[in-house]
């Protein structure tokens, strides 16, 4: 949506409920829970469950988020 690709009534909707969910997976700690380790089998996934490249994931995402609002 940001580079004019992907139709904003359509996205937008389906962007909004993905951010939540991303953070709802923020403990009060800041912990970013959910994240799959590197090979593993995402059905196996855990609210506990971290990974150090999961926290960049979440800050790109949150980027993209700020640039359309």
């Amino acid at each position: 949506m940001n580079e004019g690709l992907l139709d904003k009534a359509t996205f937008l909707p389906v962007i909004e409920k993905g951010w939540k969910a991303l953070t709802d997976a923020v403990e009060p700690d800041g912990k970013l829970g959910y994240v799959q380790p590197i090979g593993a089998d995402p059905r196996k996934v855990t609210r506990d469950m971290t990974e150090v490249y999961g926290v960049g994931a979440f800050l790109l995402a949150g980027c993209q988020i700020y640039k359309m609002i």
